[in-house]
């Protein structure tokens, strides 16, 4: 009798196991998630996020003006630590390498106001990491070089206007009689003419570093020996004032509310209409769009999340999680970033798997 109790007792535990291991929801202990890096688009608002398409190695992304165009870089696979340039449509059709060869230095490329130039910086192996700046369109059409200078590195360009005209405004660096030297400097797109603004003998690499241009109050900001923000207070011919240090070489400005960012440990807002300077919000890769900030929460990766915040502090809202450097379409009703997805959800059992 005894024997004849065992037998179906064993049977219902192996059944019972088997239900439990093998049609339950019970995941390995030895997962670790596996993710796809893509770009993705989303409102303002956070909502309405689309993937556009899947990258690796994926440095920047940003809208082209007035197209269905974004603009994004990959890391180069070749060791140099630089990166390649692409467009595609928001939709994820016809992606479009438009940079040849060039190995480009992996900042934010410069776009015109209306999308039809795209100027960023790139280096020969021959010229020990001497820049010039090149001209491209989002289409890949031709290549420019702008500079063709031999010894001359040129670097951190962006287009601004001036006197109803559209020009480059951008930073070199040389040495000459054995001094180095640092420029502001300004190129007409037009007629390519060349005029130095503001010239300072250096030490190294210690010179200028992304200008930027308030057309309509005539005030130019720069970065200076890495660790300063300085004033200007023309284009042309200004007298230079120290506003604060900074650590990260990332400025963003907004003319309509004469706010400039800068990070400084923290994104730090300068009130130059007040001459005021207050801490905002701790965060990365921010750009302004009105009264509005959107930033990310880690500098390097997409392992942070991205937010926004009003320019007086308020309204600190996450607007996505694992999203990496930010960017506000033309009329600041969508965002474009790095994102990513996990590409084996943790739905396995212990039997089958």
């Amino acid at each position: 009798m005894k024997n004849k109790l065992i037998l179906p007792i064993i049977c219902t535990v192996i059944i019972l196991t088997l239900l439990f291991f093998g049609c339950g929801e019970h995941y390995d202990d030895d997962y670790e998630p596996i993710y796809q890096d893509a770009i993705y688009i989303m409102d303002a608002d956070g909502s309405n996020k689309q993937k556009v398409i899947d990258v690796d190695g994926c440095c920047n992304v940003q809208f082209v003006p007035d197209s269905d165009k974004l603009l994004y870089m990959l890391r180069r696979t070749d060791g140099t630590n630089t990166g390649s340039l692409y467009t595609v449509n928001t939709d994820g059709s016809e992606i479009t390498q438009i940079s040849g060869e060039l190995k480009i230095k992996r900042d934010l490329p410069s776009i015109s106001d209306d999308g039809s130039k795209i100027v960023l910086w790139a280096f020969d192996d021959s010229r020990d990491y001497t820049y010039d700046l090149y001209m491209v369109d989002p289409i890949g059409s031709g290549i420019t070089n702008l500079t063709i200078t031999a010894n001359v590195s040129e670097k951190d360009a962006t287009f601004i206007q001036y006197q109803d005209q559209e020009y480059l405004l951008y930073v070199t660096y040389f040495n000459e009689n054995e001094i180095n030297y640092s420029t502001i400097s300004m190129m007409n797109t037009t007629t390519f003419e060349i005029d130095t603004l503001y010239v300072r003998e250096i030490e190294g690499d210690h010179g200028f570093k992304k200008p930027i241009y308030d057309w309509v109050n005539d005030i130019l900001f720069t970065i200076y020996d890495y660790y300063s923000v300085f004033e200007y207070n023309s284009l042309e011919n200004g007298n230079n004032t120290f506003v604060s240090y900074c650590g990260l070489s990332t400025m963003d400005l907004s003319i309509m509310y004469n706010q400039l960012l800068f990070h400084y440990n923290t994104i730090i807002k300068y009130d130059y209409s007040l001459n005021q300077t207050n801490e905002l919000v701790d965060g990365y890769r921010y750009q302004i769009f009105q009264d509005t900030v959107i930033f990310c929460t880690s500098s390097q990766s997409n392992n942070g999340d991205i937010y926004s915040i009003k320019l007086d502090g308020s309204d600190n809202t996450m607007l996505s999680e694992n999203g990496f450097y930010p960017r506000f379409s033309k009329d600041g009703t969508r965002i474009v970033y790095i994102g990513k997805y996990e590409i084996n959800p943790r739905r396995r059992n212990l039997i089958t798997n």
